[in-house]
């Protein structure tokens, strides 16, 4: 289960940590949690729903927070997380397969836990170079 940090809480050992880039981990503010820090490798994807995200571990559960994506971009490692289409940011170890639907289409990102995710078809050109090395292994 995952369980976030209270950065309130007087036990906790970091109080100012927020995400660097080489770090494991986002810091936000939720209203009624107060600030929290949530791990960032077990995060597979993020989804969006209208002003709010659905952010999915890999043990399967999901929280729901009041912010869009655009907000949750720029704190993720760029080195792990991509945004392949405007209503989804993918954690690309968790990234089992890509699939092209049609020459002039967009694809899909298929996970490791089985859930299939649009890759709209401007985006796609960004993402061959992660298609390439998915399928050398090398990701």
């Amino acid at each position: 289960m995952i369980q976030p940090v209270y950065l309130n809480h007087p036990t906790c050992f970091a109080p100012d940590l927020a995400l660097n880039h080489s770090e494991e981990a986002i810091k936000m503010h939720l209203p009624k949690r107060g600030k929290i820090v949530l791990p960032v490798m077990d995060l597979m994807f993020l989804q969006a729903t209208g002003n709010y995200s659905w952010l999915h571990w890999k043990d399967g559960q999901r929280m729901l927070l009041p912010r869009t994506l655009k907000y949750y971009e720029p704190q993720l490692p760029h080195a792990l997380f991509v945004r392949p289409h405007h209503s989804c940011i993918v954690n690309v170890r968790y990234i089992e397969r890509m699939e092209r639907l049609y020459p002039d289409k967009g694809g899909l990102i298929h996970l490791r836990s089985g859930v299939s995710l649009p890759v709209s078809r401007r985006r796609w050109l960004s993402m061959i170079p992660l298609y390439k090395h998915l399928q050398a292994g090398s990701v």
